[in-house]
């Protein structure tokens, strides 16, 4: 017994605390100068937060109710922020166990060691967490400054920790999976962000929706919203109940729910921590059976002998598919046909335009039933138009992006230089191709706005969408999305890594969304509705709502517009989104013109 004992404790030494691949990244990765500007950050963030309110606190007189209070506001702020900062953070050193060893070509050396395929997996998991992990023990001081002043109980703050350190294991044991069942690459890593940032999006705004919210719910005394079915898998979500934001309904209230109804909804909290637990466990158990499953391709087994007895596997040497027809600029076609542009290929894209569909016509089967009034159902086009533009231009962005630098690590650069293509067809290829690639994704947003137009149309509710917008979106989108695709094909043929020129053409596009976004909303004026008319199309988030919902757009809340004046607006906005579309087009024609002039000196010095 003894002996067993002794066996068992020294394989758990060896698969987590002392596992090589655990030692390894933690003793080379905690030098690095960026890991010790992320800790700063995280620090200094919640620091700050903390310092500010204990100021605030203590200004003037108060009494310890007060104080109590005070502490309790200063911790909700502090918790929040530190599982925003982890939902941000963790994807970020996950994320790089997806292909930093197959990036690196150390894959098949770690292979070959005599590590188990448990080490490899639990070791590349928790060399990823590590860092999480040990940002939220040094957030840990600063919580309990609070409990100092009352208000704030241990059990709260053990909640939180706990609900983001979830959160973070989650994302490590989806990262991990990817990465050994071999569906990822290097492009996967921003795919794998986007879907976490979907996924916390979308799942927020479904819980406000009256179907998911149980009649057992009881309003909160200090913000009034209700508990939803979905808090049990939102972490934002299972932190309100925590903080007192949402009240759990009592067990015996929601008994009759059964197993396990119920505890989702009178425990969210330790329901979420179950479920991300589990979960991560399955996806664990999983890899385990992937990681040596690719150094066996091509080997011959029971399997494969089977499947060629019985004339289901390709014969060597056997044409699978007939020849494909090239386009007359060979790059466009690759870019677009084969699949080569990052972002998803066919399945993805149309994968894209299913579920946004499948969206779609759920929400006016609720309009149609009653379920949604007009101005929901506005309010909420809008909300899913949106997330599907932006979608469809992050892709866009990171596709185009990686277009020119995959071409550099894969080396096959020099043999499309080789061509006799000119740098004008291949850059123009390239643009075009990114834009029919993205096609289906441009789809989705124009086919939900239809369906509502159409419904409009047949219906005795009344217009729901201005039917001009059928001919403006997607001219918007067409101009939007290669406007994007330039920025991060000239961020691609600059840089020299695919990461580099991601983050950059990204930051490049989110800032001048935001910026432009704010300036055109901030000049909005309530007195003239046509001045907002003609200044709202020319930003990809404005120009959505106005043609959307231009009655709610283009005046403050509580003003309505008259119905002539409306008509003038309606056709200002159908000219001004002609003219954005025509400036963007301008200005993507001069940057057109810049990346082929610059192309070959670009190039040049990269290759020097």
């Amino acid at each position: 017994m003894a002996s067993l004992v002794r066996d068992l404790g020294h394989w758990f030494w060896r698969l987590a605390p002392a596992n090589p691949i655990l030692v390894r990244v933690v003793h080379a990765a905690g030098r690095r100068i960026r890991h010790l500007w992320m800790r700063t950050a995280y620090l200094g963030i919640l620091a700050a937060i903390v310092i500010i309110g204990v100021l605030i606190m203590q200004s003037g007189e108060s009494s310890l109710a007060d104080l109590a209070k005070n502490a309790t506001q200063v911790f909700n702020i502090v918790a929040q922020v530190q599982l925003l900062m982890v939902c941000i953070l963790a994807p970020l050193f996950t994320a790089a166990a997806i292909t930093q060893e197959k990036d690196s070509q150390t894959y098949n050396i770690l292979l070959s060691t005599p590590l188990t395929n448990g080490q490899i997996v639990f070791g590349s998991l928790l060399s990823r967490l590590y860092f999480v992990f040990m940002l939220l023990v040094a957030g840990i001081p600063l919580f309990c400054i609070m409990m100092v002043y009352g208000g704030v109980t241990g059990e709260e703050i053990i909640l939180s920790i706990s609900l983001a350190g979830a959160t973070a294991l989650l994302t490590g044991s989806m990262a991990i999976s990817i990465s050994v069942i071999k569906i990822g690459t290097g492009r996967t890593i921003f795919t794998f962000y986007l879907a976490i940032a979907l996924y916390l999006i979308v799942v927020y705004a479904m819980s406000n929706l009256s179907a998911l919210i149980p009649p057992e719910a009881q309003p909160a005394p200090t913000t009034g919203a209700r508990i939803s079915w979905l808090a049990a898998f939102h972490p934002f979500l299972a932190l309100a109940v925590v903080l007192g934001k949402t009240l759990a309904p009592p067990e015996g209230a929601v008994a009759h729910y059964g197993f396990p109804g119920r505890y989702l909804l009178a425990f969210p909290q330790y329901s979420y921590l179950v479920i991300t637990v589990v979960t991560s466990l399955i996806l664990v158990s999983l890899s385990l059976f992937f990681v040596r499953r690719g150094a066996k391709e091509g080997e011959i087994t029971i399997w494969s002998r089977l499947f060629e007895k019985l004339g289901l596997s390709r014969k060597r040497g056997e044409q699978t598919r007939s020849p494909r027809h090239v386009w007359h600029n060979p790059v466009s076609w690759r870019e677009s046909v084969t699949g080569a542009a990052a972002g998803g290929g066919f399945l993805a894209r149309y994968a894209v335009l299913g579920a946004g569909l499948a969206v779609a016509i759920t929400l006016l089967i609720l309009y149609g039933f009653g379920s949604l009034t007009l101005s929901e159902t506005r309010a909420w086009l809008f909300g899913i138009a949106a997330v599907e533009v932006g979608i469809a231009l992050f892709i866009a962005t990171a596709t185009a992006a990686t277009s020119m630098t995959r071409e550099k690590e894969s080396n096959t650069l020099e043999l499309l230089l080789s061509t006799p293509l000119t740098s004008k067809q291949i850059i123009t290829g390239k643009i075009w191709g990114l834009v029919w690639a993205a096609g289906p994704m441009l789809l989705v947003p124009w086919l939900t706005v239809a369906l509502f137009v159409l419904a409009g149309m047949l219906g005795s509710g009344g217009r729901i969408v201005p039917p001009e917008t059928l001919i403006t979106l997607p001219i918007l989108l067409v101009a939007f999305t290669a406007s994007c695709c330039m920025i991060g094909l000239q961020a691609s043929i600059k840089s020299k890594k695919t990461l580099a020129a991601v983050f950059s053409s990204m930051g490049v596009v989110i800032f001048f969304v935001v910026i432009t976004s704010s300036c055109v909303f901030a000049i909005r004026s309530g007195d003239s509705p046509q001045f907002s008319a003609a200044t709202w199309p020319m930003t990809p988030i404005t120009a959505l709502w106005v043609l959307v919902d231009p009655e709610t757009g283009l005046v403050d809340q509580g003003v309505t517009i008259v119905p002539e004046v409306m008509k003038q607006c309606r056709l200002i906005v159908f000219i001004a989104a002609i003219c954005s579309a025509a400036i963007y087009g301008l200005i993507g024609l001069g940057v057109l013109r810049s990346m082929v002039r610059n192309f070959d000196m670009i190039i040049r010095k990269q290759s020097a």
